[in-house]
């Protein structure tokens, strides 16, 4: 914080200076509103993501949420500028909205706004995320205590399931593509895993050929699928190469397959918390 009470935030598009704690702040991108509601800091509008939840808001964060009920904004055309600037925000976190220079420029003439940290205009590392918007919101202290909470629970379940260390896993979409099994990524959004303990198989690339699943499904010892729904694990199981692997498959269910999607200081312990009960289930 500087002298005169401000804090700034470095991103990709230079240096935002937020004059004062903010009262009204807009979530322009797809997971910043958790990282918001994390903090007690409850957005006058929510951009939402999948799922058609309840104000763009899953269960792990409604709680948070409370009885406040922000305008639900979309993505699908690109960000609404015209509706957030109706809202009179005094801060814009924009991270993981897919910001370009000219839309970060709008949005700047509205009110401070925080876009990506650095060039992944969508989905960067989590706690980059995460510590961008704890600055903006000055609650930098609270947010690193936050994300120091939630990788001391991956160490802990790492320390109490000693039989992860020799575990493979593949952690892949809820369902199959036309040329094979989808990992999910990017390569951050699978470290939980090894903050586990467990050891993430190698896939040589962001997609399994159908021709190359049988060898390397067959390497892992278990299958994670972030299926969202029953027809989903029904159709995984259809395929003989999945079923195949009995129960050795991980099939996720909707709240947690959008957990790890989210990856959020609220999504994350949602996962600590039932994932590895699964994972020790499958290893029988």
């Amino acid at each position: 914080m500087a002298d005169d009470g401000s804090v700034t935030v470095a991103h990709a598009f230079g240096e935002t200076r937020v004059p004062a704690p903010p009262t009204r702040v807009v979530s322009a991108g797809l997971t910043g509103a958790d990282d918001l509601l994390g903090l007690g800091v409850v957005p006058v509008a929510v951009t939402d993501w999948f799922g058609g939840e309840p104000f763009g808001v899953w269960p792990w964060a409604r709680k948070q949420l409370g009885d406040a009920k922000p305008e639900v904004l979309d993505l699908t055309d690109g960000v609404q500028v015209a509706r957030i600037a109706a809202l009179r925000p005094d801060l814009i976190v924009a991270t993981n909205a897919g910001l370009d220079q000219d839309t970060y420029t709008e949005l700047s003439a509205i009110a401070p706004t925080i876009p990506q940290s650095g060039q992944d205009a969508f989905f960067e590392p989590w706690r980059d995320q995460a510590g961008a918007i704890g600055e903006a919101v000055f609650h930098h202290e609270d947010m690193q205590s936050q994300i120091a909470g939630i990788d001391a629970a991956f160490g802990t379940i790492r320390e109490s399931h000693p039989e992860f260390a020799d575990t493979r896993v593949l952690l892949l979409g809820g369902t199959l593509q036309p040329d094979g099994a989808a990992v999910l990524g990017p390569t951050w959004r699978r470290e939980f895993l090894t903050e586990m303990g467990l050891t993430v198989a190698d896939t040589d690339g962001p997609l399994i050929a159908r021709d190359r699943m049988a060898a390397v499904l067959g390497d892992a010892d278990v299958l994670i699928w972030a299926t969202e729904s029953d027809d989903e694990q029904a159709a995984l199981l259809a395929d003989p190469v999945v079923a195949r692997r009995a129960g050795r498959n991980v099939f996720t269910g909707r709240e947690l397959a959008a957990a790890i999607a989210y990856a959020s200081v609220l999504s994350w312990p949602v996962v600590a918390a039932r994932l590895p009960t699964m994972i020790k289930t499958a290893l029988g």
